[in-house]
């Protein structure tokens, strides 16, 4: 992992996308401790109605005066948040879900992978409009459609691990040892499958990012008065031709942090290929 590391450290891609995801998610975090990082509050209405950037207004305003860039800082805490939470929820339900299918195998392995073939068919965003109606228009309800979307890809991947891992002889060893069949699981076979699995959460979270864009673009996302990347730019869509800066800006944000964490994902899975190791 230290070699890992050291090669993802001499990437120079890697290393201006994680000052891009770690500056956004520090953004966020700041945002989301009540630090004010601008001059305005995020719900702060004034006479300079749908102004152009400014040395007042950064990113210029929206239709009540509100100050667009206060509104994206407060937006990061929401859209980094939810990213992240559902790479955490796909990685927990996934490397459950495919450790059992992989390591206990036959029938049930078999009808565990039927269930994801299953769950494959059904369109993500039919999935994630009947949750929103279910549920509601919340963080919640965002969450838990993102997160019923968002798993399948890493419990394949995990039970593809766990199925290369068991035919080691550490495993053998370990069995021989009497240890039980989960501590094998959680001490040798996840372990040694992390590499991979980190790849893939890494990849999840700016797939997350625009899936709630998506959904709030169209106005089945968060509803008043929360706000998050999403919904800045869906409500600059209706100014497009006359206030191209009301969906430039929060577009800009959700391009910069799609691409930011895409790229460090794909700089990770090189620095984590174990044919690189050996050149």
């Amino acid at each position: 992992m230290n070699q890992a590391w050291s090669r993802l450290l001499k990437m120079p891609t890697a290393l201006i996308c994680l000052s891009i995801v770690i500056s956004l998610s520090t953004m966020a975090i700041l945002s989301a401790s009540g630090l004010d990082l601008s001059a305005y509050a995020f719900d702060q209405t004034s006479n300079d109605i749908l102004s152009p950037p400014s040395s007042s207004h950064w990113m210029g305003t929206d239709e009540l005066g509100r100050d667009l860039c206060s509104r994206i800082i407060y937006g990061s805490r929401l859209s980094i948040s939810i990213g992240i939470l559902t790479a955490l929820i796909a990685l927990i339900i996934g490397t459950a879900y495919g450790s059992i299918a992989g390591f206990y195998g036959g029938k049930l392995g078999d009808f565990l992978m039927r269930g994801i073939d299953i769950a494959y068919s059904l369109p993500d965003l039919l999935v994630m409009i009947l949750m929103g109606v279910l549920i509601g228009r919340g963080t919640a309800g965002i969450l838990i459609s993102l997160g019923l979307v968002s798993w399948m890809g890493t419990a394949r991947l995990v039970r593809a691990q766990i199925l290369q891992l068991e035919q080691e002889e550490f495993v053998d060893a370990a069995r021989s040892a009497g240890l039980g069949q989960i501590a094998i699981i959680l001490k040798h076979l996840l372990p040694n499958a992390i590499g991979p699995v980190i790849v893939a959460v890494t990849f999840t979270v700016p797939q997350a990012i625009l899936s709630e864009s998506t959904l709030s673009f169209i106005g089945l996302g968060l509803s008043p008065p929360a706000c998050s990347w999403g919904t800045l730019a869906s409500d600059g869509w209706r100014s497009l031709r006359t206030h191209p800066h009301l969906i430039f800006f929060p577009s800009l944000f959700i391009f910069l942090a799609v691409l930011s964490f895409n790229l460090l994902g794909d700089s990770l899975r090189d620095a984590l290929d174990p044919r690189l190791r050996r050149r």
